[in-house]
Protein backbone atom coordinates (compact mmCIF):
# COMPACT_ATOMS: atom_id res chain seq x y z
CA UNK A 1 0.00 0.00 0.00
CA UNK A 2 1.47 3.36 -0.95
CA UNK A 3 0.63 7.05 -0.95
CA UNK A 4 3.69 7.98 -3.01
CA UNK A 5 1.68 9.46 -5.85
CA UNK A 6 0.77 12.42 -3.66
CA UNK A 7 3.49 14.89 -2.71
CA UNK A 8 3.09 17.11 0.33
CA UNK A 9 4.95 20.31 1.03
CA UNK A 10 5.18 19.29 4.69
CA UNK A 11 4.26 16.26 6.74
CA UNK A 12 4.01 16.67 10.50
CA UNK A 13 4.78 13.53 12.48
CA UNK A 14 2.80 13.67 15.71
CA UNK A 15 -0.43 15.44 16.61
CA UNK A 16 0.42 16.61 20.10
CA UNK A 17 0.49 20.32 20.99
CA UNK A 18 3.59 21.13 18.91
CA UNK A 19 2.24 19.35 15.84
CA UNK A 20 -1.13 21.05 16.26
CA UNK A 21 0.38 24.53 16.60
CA UNK A 22 2.57 23.95 13.53
CA UNK A 23 -0.49 22.84 11.54
CA UNK A 24 -2.40 25.96 12.56
CA UNK A 25 0.56 28.04 11.35
CA UNK A 26 0.70 26.16 8.03
CA UNK A 27 -3.00 26.85 7.46
CA UNK A 28 -2.17 30.55 7.18
CA UNK A 29 -0.51 29.75 3.81
CA UNK A 30 -3.46 28.59 1.64
CA UNK A 31 -1.34 27.01 -1.12
CA UNK A 32 0.71 24.93 1.31
CA UNK A 33 -0.17 21.23 1.21
CA UNK A 34 0.38 19.35 4.47
CA UNK A 35 -0.93 16.55 6.63
CA UNK A 36 -0.37 15.23 10.15
CA UNK A 37 0.44 11.60 10.87
CA UNK A 38 -0.57 10.57 14.39
CA UNK A 39 0.25 7.14 15.84
CA UNK A 40 -2.60 7.12 18.35
CA UNK A 41 -6.32 6.85 17.70
CA UNK A 42 -6.75 10.36 19.12
CA UNK A 43 -5.12 13.78 19.08
CA UNK A 44 -3.37 15.59 21.93
CA UNK A 45 -0.42 13.33 22.73
CA UNK A 46 0.38 13.65 26.42
CA UNK A 47 -2.58 15.99 26.92
CA UNK A 48 -5.67 13.83 27.41
CA UNK A 49 -8.81 14.19 29.50
CA UNK A 50 -10.51 10.99 30.68
CA UNK A 51 -14.30 11.31 30.87
CA UNK A 52 -14.97 7.57 31.09
CA UNK A 53 -13.46 6.30 34.35
CA UNK A 54 -15.32 8.63 36.72
CA UNK A 55 -17.96 9.90 34.29
CA UNK A 56 -18.44 13.01 32.17
CA UNK A 57 -19.19 15.12 35.23
CA UNK A 58 -15.81 14.25 36.78
CA UNK A 59 -13.20 14.62 34.01
CA UNK A 60 -9.58 13.93 34.93
CA UNK A 61 -6.44 14.97 33.07
CA UNK A 62 -4.14 11.97 32.73
CA UNK A 63 -1.21 14.05 31.50
CA UNK A 64 -0.80 17.83 31.41
CA UNK A 65 -3.25 19.47 33.80
CA UNK A 66 -2.41 23.16 34.18
CA UNK A 67 -1.92 25.87 31.61
CA UNK A 68 1.42 27.04 32.97
CA UNK A 69 2.72 30.60 32.57
CA UNK A 70 -0.81 31.87 31.97
CA UNK A 71 -0.50 35.36 30.50
CA UNK A 72 -1.45 37.15 27.24
CA UNK A 73 1.88 36.14 25.65
CA UNK A 74 1.12 32.45 26.17
CA UNK A 75 0.21 31.02 22.72
CA UNK A 76 -2.74 29.19 24.30
CA UNK A 77 -4.10 32.30 25.99
CA UNK A 78 -6.27 33.27 23.01
CA UNK A 79 -7.95 29.87 23.03
CA UNK A 80 -9.01 30.11 26.62
CA UNK A 81 -9.82 33.26 28.56
CA UNK A 82 -10.20 32.70 32.30
CA UNK A 83 -13.62 33.25 33.84
CA UNK A 84 -15.38 32.61 37.11
CA UNK A 85 -15.66 28.93 36.26
CA UNK A 86 -11.87 28.63 36.11
CA UNK A 87 -9.32 29.52 38.73
CA UNK A 88 -5.71 30.55 38.85
CA UNK A 89 -3.44 28.89 41.33
CA UNK A 90 0.19 28.36 42.16
CA UNK A 91 0.07 24.60 41.93
CA UNK A 92 1.09 23.52 45.44
CA UNK A 93 1.09 26.09 48.23
CA UNK A 94 3.03 25.02 51.30
CA UNK A 95 1.65 27.65 53.65
CA UNK A 96 -2.12 27.71 53.54
CA UNK A 97 -4.97 26.85 55.93
CA UNK A 98 -6.34 24.69 53.10
CA UNK A 99 -3.10 22.67 52.85
CA UNK A 100 -2.36 20.50 55.89
CA UNK A 101 1.04 18.79 56.20
CA UNK A 102 1.09 15.33 57.73
CA UNK A 103 4.10 13.37 58.88
CA UNK A 104 4.55 9.71 57.96
CA UNK A 105 2.77 8.64 61.16
CA UNK A 106 -0.29 10.73 60.26
CA UNK A 107 0.37 13.53 62.79
CA UNK A 108 0.05 17.10 61.53
CA UNK A 109 3.35 18.96 61.70
CA UNK A 110 3.71 22.11 63.81
CA UNK A 111 4.33 25.58 62.39
CA UNK A 112 7.60 25.74 64.32
CA UNK A 113 8.99 22.70 62.53
CA UNK A 114 7.78 24.00 59.16
CA UNK A 115 9.52 27.35 59.78
CA UNK A 116 12.75 25.57 60.65
CA UNK A 117 12.59 23.48 57.49
CA UNK A 118 11.76 26.58 55.41
CA UNK A 119 14.89 28.37 56.58
CA UNK A 120 17.18 25.43 55.83
CA UNK A 121 15.57 24.75 52.44
CA UNK A 122 15.94 28.39 51.36
CA UNK A 123 19.59 28.36 52.40
CA UNK A 124 20.25 25.20 50.40
CA UNK A 125 18.47 26.63 47.35
CA UNK A 126 20.66 29.72 47.54
CA UNK A 127 23.67 27.44 47.57
CA UNK A 128 22.42 25.68 44.43
CA UNK A 129 21.75 28.97 42.61
CA UNK A 130 25.21 30.28 43.48
CA UNK A 131 26.83 27.05 42.33
CA UNK A 132 25.01 27.20 38.99
CA UNK A 133 27.14 30.23 38.17
CA UNK A 134 30.36 29.10 39.82
CA UNK A 135 30.57 25.52 38.53
CA UNK A 136 33.01 24.94 35.68
CA UNK A 137 31.75 21.39 35.18
CA UNK A 138 28.10 20.57 35.70
CA UNK A 139 26.99 18.29 38.53
CA UNK A 140 23.66 17.24 39.95
CA UNK A 141 21.62 19.40 42.29
CA UNK A 142 21.96 16.69 44.92
CA UNK A 143 25.75 16.61 44.63
CA UNK A 144 25.89 20.37 45.29
CA UNK A 145 24.06 20.11 48.62
CA UNK A 146 24.89 16.54 49.61
CA UNK A 147 27.55 17.27 52.25
CA UNK A 148 25.64 20.06 53.96
CA UNK A 149 22.42 18.04 53.84
CA UNK A 150 24.09 15.04 55.49
CA UNK A 151 25.73 17.19 58.19
CA UNK A 152 22.54 18.99 59.26
CA UNK A 153 21.99 18.71 63.01
CA UNK A 154 18.21 18.41 62.92
CA UNK A 155 15.58 15.94 64.07
CA UNK A 156 14.12 13.39 61.67
CA UNK A 157 10.81 15.22 61.24
CA UNK A 158 12.49 18.42 60.04
CA UNK A 159 14.67 16.35 57.71
CA UNK A 160 11.56 14.79 56.19
CA UNK A 161 10.08 18.27 55.79
CA UNK A 162 13.19 19.39 53.90
CA UNK A 163 12.84 16.35 51.66
CA UNK A 164 9.23 17.38 51.08
CA UNK A 165 10.38 20.87 50.06
CA UNK A 166 12.81 19.41 47.55
CA UNK A 167 10.00 17.10 46.49
CA UNK A 168 8.27 20.16 45.04
CA UNK A 169 11.21 20.60 42.68
CA UNK A 170 11.31 16.89 41.84
CA UNK A 171 7.57 16.90 41.18
CA UNK A 172 7.82 19.90 38.86
CA UNK A 173 10.81 18.53 36.96
CA UNK A 174 9.56 14.90 37.06
CA UNK A 175 12.98 13.69 38.17
CA UNK A 176 15.06 13.15 41.30
CA UNK A 177 17.63 15.68 42.49
CA UNK A 178 20.56 13.44 41.64
CA UNK A 179 19.64 13.67 37.94
CA UNK A 180 18.89 17.40 37.70
CA UNK A 181 21.50 19.82 36.38
CA UNK A 182 22.84 22.31 38.91
CA UNK A 183 24.07 24.69 36.19
CA UNK A 184 20.58 24.79 34.66
CA UNK A 185 18.76 24.85 38.00
CA UNK A 186 15.25 26.37 37.74
CA UNK A 187 15.80 27.52 34.15
CA UNK A 188 12.96 25.50 32.64
CA UNK A 189 10.49 28.35 33.18
CA UNK A 190 12.70 30.88 31.35
CA UNK A 191 12.39 33.30 34.26
CA UNK A 192 8.58 33.44 34.07
CA UNK A 193 6.40 33.36 37.17
CA UNK A 194 4.73 30.00 37.82
CA UNK A 195 1.19 31.21 37.24
CA UNK A 196 -1.15 28.35 36.39
CA UNK A 197 -4.67 28.02 35.07
CA UNK A 198 -6.63 25.02 36.28
CA UNK A 199 -9.39 23.85 33.92
CA UNK A 200 -12.17 21.72 35.43
CA UNK A 201 -13.32 20.57 31.97
CA UNK A 202 -9.83 19.26 31.25
CA UNK A 203 -6.76 20.41 29.33
CA UNK A 204 -7.22 17.58 26.84
CA UNK A 205 -10.75 18.82 26.17
CA UNK A 206 -9.37 22.24 25.27
CA UNK A 207 -6.80 20.74 22.88
CA UNK A 208 -9.53 18.71 21.17
CA UNK A 209 -11.63 21.85 20.76
CA UNK A 210 -8.70 23.65 19.14
CA UNK A 211 -8.24 20.80 16.65
CA UNK A 212 -11.96 20.81 15.84
CA UNK A 213 -11.95 24.58 15.42
CA UNK A 214 -9.32 24.41 12.68
CA UNK A 215 -10.44 21.15 11.03
CA UNK A 216 -6.85 20.00 10.70
CA UNK A 217 -5.96 17.27 8.13
CA UNK A 218 -5.04 14.50 10.56
CA UNK A 219 -4.48 10.84 9.77
CA UNK A 220 -4.86 8.82 12.97
CA UNK A 221 -3.46 5.33 13.61
CA UNK A 222 -0.48 6.22 11.43
CA UNK A 223 2.57 4.81 13.19
CA UNK A 224 5.69 6.17 11.49
CA UNK A 225 8.55 3.68 11.51
CA UNK A 226 11.09 5.22 9.14
CA UNK A 227 11.99 8.65 7.75
CA UNK A 228 14.25 8.50 4.70
CA UNK A 229 15.83 11.76 3.54
CA UNK A 230 18.52 10.12 1.41
CA UNK A 231 16.75 10.16 -1.95
CA UNK A 232 18.39 12.03 -4.83
CA UNK A 233 15.03 13.51 -5.90
CA UNK A 234 15.06 15.75 -2.77
CA UNK A 235 11.84 14.29 -1.41
CA UNK A 236 11.60 12.82 2.07
CA UNK A 237 9.92 9.44 2.26
CA UNK A 238 7.97 8.50 5.36
CA UNK A 239 7.07 4.87 6.03
CA UNK A 240 4.30 3.70 8.35
CA UNK A 241 3.74 0.44 10.17
CA UNK A 242 0.83 -0.44 7.88
CA UNK A 243 3.13 -0.17 4.85
CA UNK A 244 2.06 3.22 3.54
CA UNK A 245 4.67 5.52 2.05
CA UNK A 246 4.35 9.31 2.00
CA UNK A 247 6.50 11.81 0.11
CA UNK A 248 7.10 15.40 1.13
CA UNK A 249 9.50 18.28 0.65
CA UNK A 250 9.95 18.77 4.40
CA UNK A 251 9.08 16.76 7.48
CA UNK A 252 8.50 18.20 10.94
CA UNK A 253 9.17 15.61 13.65
CA UNK A 254 7.23 16.37 16.85
CA UNK A 255 7.29 13.00 18.62
CA UNK A 256 8.24 13.02 22.33
CA UNK A 257 11.89 13.04 23.35
CA UNK A 258 11.30 9.73 25.14
CA UNK A 259 10.42 8.12 21.81
CA UNK A 260 13.51 9.59 20.18
CA UNK A 261 15.62 8.11 22.98
CA UNK A 262 14.02 4.71 22.33
CA UNK A 263 14.66 4.99 18.56
CA UNK A 264 10.96 4.62 17.78
CA UNK A 265 11.65 5.92 14.27
CA UNK A 266 14.54 4.87 12.05
CA UNK A 267 16.23 7.80 10.31
CA UNK A 268 18.04 7.44 6.98
CA UNK A 269 20.72 8.71 6.85
CA UNK A 270 21.43 8.24 10.55
CA UNK A 271 21.05 11.32 12.69
CA UNK A 272 24.19 13.47 12.90
CA UNK A 273 26.31 12.90 15.98
CA UNK A 274 25.47 16.34 17.41
CA UNK A 275 21.75 15.60 17.11
CA UNK A 276 21.99 12.16 18.70
CA UNK A 277 24.15 13.57 21.51
CA UNK A 278 21.49 16.18 22.28
CA UNK A 279 18.81 13.46 22.38
CA UNK A 280 20.96 11.36 24.70
CA UNK A 281 21.96 14.20 27.06
CA UNK A 282 18.57 15.85 27.57
CA UNK A 283 16.52 14.27 30.32
CA UNK A 284 13.00 12.82 30.17
CA UNK A 285 11.19 12.59 33.46
CA UNK A 286 8.35 10.35 34.59
CA UNK A 287 5.25 11.81 36.22
CA UNK A 288 2.17 9.75 36.98
CA UNK A 289 -1.10 10.20 38.80
CA UNK A 290 -3.21 7.99 41.02
CA UNK A 291 -6.91 8.90 41.10
CA UNK A 292 -9.07 7.54 43.92
CA UNK A 293 -12.82 8.06 44.06
CA UNK A 294 -14.62 7.33 47.31
CA UNK A 295 -18.31 6.91 48.18
CA UNK A 296 -18.06 9.99 50.39
CA UNK A 297 -15.61 12.75 51.42
CA UNK A 298 -13.71 11.87 54.60
CA UNK A 299 -11.29 14.82 54.49
CA UNK A 300 -12.04 18.46 55.33
CA UNK A 301 -13.86 19.88 52.30
CA UNK A 302 -11.83 23.11 52.66
CA UNK A 303 -8.63 21.25 51.82
CA UNK A 304 -7.29 21.91 48.32
CA UNK A 305 -4.10 19.90 48.78
CA UNK A 306 -2.85 17.41 51.36
CA UNK A 307 0.91 17.22 51.82
CA UNK A 308 2.72 14.34 53.46
CA UNK A 309 6.35 13.67 54.31
CA UNK A 310 5.98 10.15 52.93
CA UNK A 311 8.83 9.65 50.44
CA UNK A 312 6.34 8.00 48.06
CA UNK A 313 3.01 9.82 48.30
CA UNK A 314 3.76 13.46 49.02
CA UNK A 315 1.23 15.46 47.03
CA UNK A 316 -2.50 14.80 47.15
CA UNK A 317 -4.93 17.12 45.35
CA UNK A 318 -8.48 17.26 46.67
CA UNK A 319 -11.67 17.30 44.59
CA UNK A 320 -14.44 17.09 47.20
CA UNK A 321 -17.25 17.76 44.72
CA UNK A 322 -16.34 14.52 42.93
CA UNK A 323 -15.12 12.62 46.05
CA UNK A 324 -11.75 12.26 44.29
CA UNK A 325 -8.20 12.43 45.59
CA UNK A 326 -5.41 12.79 43.03
CA UNK A 327 -1.95 11.63 44.11
CA UNK A 328 1.04 12.85 42.11
CA UNK A 329 4.12 10.64 41.86
CA UNK A 330 7.33 11.14 39.91
CA UNK A 331 10.74 9.76 38.97
CA UNK A 332 11.90 6.52 40.64
CA UNK A 333 8.73 6.14 42.68
CA UNK A 334 6.58 6.48 39.56
CA UNK A 335 8.71 3.97 37.63
CA UNK A 336 8.50 1.49 40.49
CA UNK A 337 4.73 1.85 40.85
CA UNK A 338 4.23 1.37 37.11
CA UNK A 339 5.79 -2.08 37.50
CA UNK A 340 3.70 -3.12 40.52
CA UNK A 341 0.20 -4.60 40.50
CA UNK A 342 -2.24 -1.71 40.86
CA UNK A 343 -3.93 -3.17 43.93
CA UNK A 344 -0.65 -3.24 45.86
CA UNK A 345 -0.25 0.49 45.25
CA UNK A 346 -3.84 1.21 46.31
CA UNK A 347 -3.39 -0.84 49.48
CA UNK A 348 -0.19 1.04 50.34
CA UNK A 349 -1.85 4.39 49.75
CA UNK A 350 -4.89 3.48 51.86
CA UNK A 351 -2.63 2.67 54.82
CA UNK A 352 -1.23 6.21 54.64
CA UNK A 353 -4.64 7.86 54.32
CA UNK A 354 -5.98 5.95 57.31
CA UNK A 355 -3.00 7.12 59.37
CA UNK A 356 -3.69 10.74 58.40
CA UNK A 357 -7.42 10.45 59.16
CA UNK A 358 -7.60 7.91 62.02
CA UNK A 359 -10.98 9.14 63.26
CA UNK A 360 -12.64 8.47 59.92
CA UNK A 361 -13.96 5.12 58.85
CA UNK A 362 -12.42 5.26 55.38
CA UNK A 363 -13.85 2.79 52.94
CA UNK A 364 -12.00 1.33 49.99
CA UNK A 365 -12.16 3.51 46.86
CA UNK A 366 -15.11 2.75 44.62
CA UNK A 367 -12.98 3.47 41.53
CA UNK A 368 -9.34 4.19 40.86
CA UNK A 369 -7.01 4.90 37.96
CA UNK A 370 -3.20 4.86 37.76
CA UNK A 371 -1.44 6.42 34.77
CA UNK A 372 1.67 4.77 33.33
CA UNK A 373 3.35 7.23 30.98
CA UNK A 374 6.73 5.52 31.06
CA UNK A 375 5.14 2.39 29.61
CA UNK A 376 3.19 4.28 26.96
CA UNK A 377 4.84 3.36 23.61
CA UNK A 378 4.00 6.77 22.14
CA UNK A 379 5.33 8.78 25.10
CA UNK A 380 8.06 6.83 26.93
CA UNK A 381 7.97 9.31 29.79
CA UNK A 382 6.27 12.55 30.78
CA UNK A 383 8.29 15.61 29.76
CA UNK A 384 11.84 16.85 29.46
CA UNK A 385 14.18 18.37 32.03
CA UNK A 386 17.74 19.66 32.15
CA UNK A 387 19.77 16.59 33.05
CA UNK A 388 23.37 16.93 34.19
CA UNK A 389 25.31 18.27 31.21
CA UNK A 390 22.25 19.65 29.40
CA UNK A 391 21.78 23.38 28.79
CA UNK A 392 20.21 25.77 26.30
CA UNK A 393 22.66 24.66 23.61
CA UNK A 394 21.18 21.18 24.00
CA UNK A 395 17.74 22.63 23.24
CA UNK A 396 19.13 24.47 20.22
CA UNK A 397 20.59 21.21 18.89
CA UNK A 398 17.33 19.37 19.52
CA UNK A 399 15.47 21.99 17.47
CA UNK A 400 18.06 22.38 14.71
CA UNK A 401 17.15 20.86 11.34
CA UNK A 402 19.26 18.10 9.84
CA UNK A 403 19.60 16.43 6.45
CA UNK A 404 18.34 19.79 5.08
CA UNK A 405 14.68 18.70 5.11
CA UNK A 406 14.12 17.19 8.56
CA UNK A 407 12.84 19.72 11.10
CA UNK A 408 12.08 19.26 14.80
CA UNK A 409 9.65 20.65 17.38
CA UNK A 410 8.31 19.79 20.83
CA UNK A 411 8.32 20.80 24.47
CA UNK A 412 11.93 19.56 24.57
CA UNK A 413 13.07 21.81 21.71
CA UNK A 414 11.78 25.25 22.73
CA UNK A 415 15.16 26.93 23.08
CA UNK A 416 13.75 30.48 23.12
CA UNK A 417 11.32 29.96 25.97
CA UNK A 418 9.96 27.57 28.56
CA UNK A 419 10.67 23.85 28.73
CA UNK A 420 8.52 20.79 29.35
CA UNK A 421 5.08 22.43 29.18
CA UNK A 422 2.23 22.56 26.68
CA UNK A 423 2.95 26.21 25.95
CA UNK A 424 6.58 25.20 25.32
CA UNK A 425 5.38 22.74 22.67
CA UNK A 426 3.03 25.29 21.09
CA UNK A 427 5.80 27.89 20.88
CA UNK A 428 8.20 25.39 19.35
CA UNK A 429 5.70 24.20 16.74
CA UNK A 430 4.84 27.74 15.66
CA UNK A 431 8.48 28.73 15.39
CA UNK A 432 9.52 25.75 13.26
CA UNK A 433 6.46 26.04 11.02
CA UNK A 434 7.37 29.64 10.22
CA UNK A 435 10.91 28.59 9.33
CA UNK A 436 9.63 25.90 6.97
CA UNK A 437 7.21 28.32 5.27
CA UNK A 438 10.14 30.65 4.64
CA UNK A 439 12.09 27.79 3.06
CA UNK A 440 9.16 26.83 0.80
CA UNK A 441 8.76 30.41 -0.50
CA UNK A 442 5.10 29.83 -1.30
Amino acid sequence: MTSEGEIFDVIIVGCGPSGISAAIEFQKTPLLKFTLLEARDRVGGRVITDIDTFGKTAPVDLGAQWMHHYRPENPLHKYHQSSESFHLDYHFILRSPTTPIFDIDGVQISTEKINQADEIFNRLCTQIVESSVALSVDKSVYDVIKIELENLNIDSQVRRLIDLHFGFIEQYEAENLDKLSAKSFLKSDDGLEEFNLAMPNGYGTLIQQIVQQYQLPIQLNSIVTRIDASSSDSFVRIYTQDERIFRCKYVLVTIPLGCLKHHSIEFIPKLPEWKQNAIDIMGVGVADKIFLQFPYVFWDTKYTTILCTSPRFRFILCRPNDCILQVKIVARVAKEIEEKPDQETIDELMILLRKCFPDQNISEPSRYLITKWNQDPFAKGAYSYFAVGADNQTLIDLARECHERVYWAGEHANYNGTLGCVDSAFNSGQCEAKRIVEKLKI
